[in-house]
């Protein structure tokens, strides 16, 4: 008995060590790629290069050591992982030679038994602030932060973003990912009440130059953000004039909706 014991255990530590081995090595294959993402000169190129990896890192993130893998080779990657530990998000960006962005993304969410990998494909559409999406026509973005919250139908999250957008401007997403009854992923949910509308999403949009901040004060269950302005009343939305007027607003988390709140005092804060 004591001999079957042994060799059950010596084959468990063999098995998790040789998952950490593949794991080790084809965390090195994406990482040569990301470096040839860095030389490459064509959209074409660099597309197609972004396509591989995503390929790749989705045949990866469905074996079930790598959920607790740190993949800290990949810094060219953003990773987040959830709060409340139910999900991670794997994240890149690709110039094109136009100065717009094309977005990649995977979730890959722990389930009961298994791991579940779900592809974003960005749809180089313009965020609408009054729709929801899906995994296949993603709105695309950078994310760097996740904020679990609840409501009516459970737990959701908002995601804080960036867009690179165009060489005029960039823009900043307060995003809402929602997963439903069948685990599927849908990005916007009308939680957010701003000014008398109830709103999917928040973009904010400004002039490349400008720099705007949101951050999440989970004391105060807000997220506090500079309030952006034309630099002249006569370039009213001409984005490519808007900055940080040294006013903040936020959205305060208030009965399951993300409620605006204007003229923050974010001196005690």
């Amino acid at each position: 008995m004591r001999k079957l014991l042994f060799v059950f255990l010596a084959l468990l530590c063999s098995s998790s060590l040789f998952s950490q081995i593949n794991l080790v090595e084809k965390e090195q294959q994406i990482k040569s790629e990301f470096d040839s993402l860095v030389l490459a000169d064509t959209d074409s190129l660099k597309l197609s290069i972004c396509n591989k990896i995503q390929k790749l890192f989705a045949d990866i993130l469905n074996e079930g050591q790598s959920f607790d893998y740190p993949f800290t080779e990949l810094s060219k990657m953003g990773k987040l992982i959830s709060p409340d530990q139910k999900f991670r998000v794997f994240n890149w960006n690709c110039v094109l030679g136009d100065g717009t962005y094309r977005y990649f993304a995977l979730l890959q969410i722990k389930q009961i038994k298994s791991i579940q990998v779900i592809v974003l494909q960005d749809s180089k559409l313009v965020a609408d602030m009054f729709h929801q999406y899906t995994s296949a026509n993603w709105p695309g973005a950078l994310y760097y932060q996740i904020i679990p919250f609840k409501t009516k139908s459970g737990n959701s999250y908002l995601l804080l973003g960036w867009d690179g957008n165009d060489f005029r401007t960039n823009k900043k997403i307060v995003e809402v990912l929602n997963f439903d009854e069948k685990g599927q992923v849908t990005f916007g949910m009308p939680v957010i009440f701003w000014k008398g509308k109830l709103l999917n999403r928040i973009v904010f949009e400004y002039a490349k130059q400008a720099g705007m901040t949101i951050q999440y004060n989970e004391k105060e269950k807000q997220i506090v953000f500079d309030h952006l302005a034309p630099s002249s009343p006569i370039y009213q939305n001409q984005f490519e004039y808007y900055g940080p007027d040294f006013s903040y607003d936020a959205l305060e988390y208030q009965k399951g909706k993300w409620v605006l709140v204007e003229n923050v005092d974010v001196r005690n804060k």
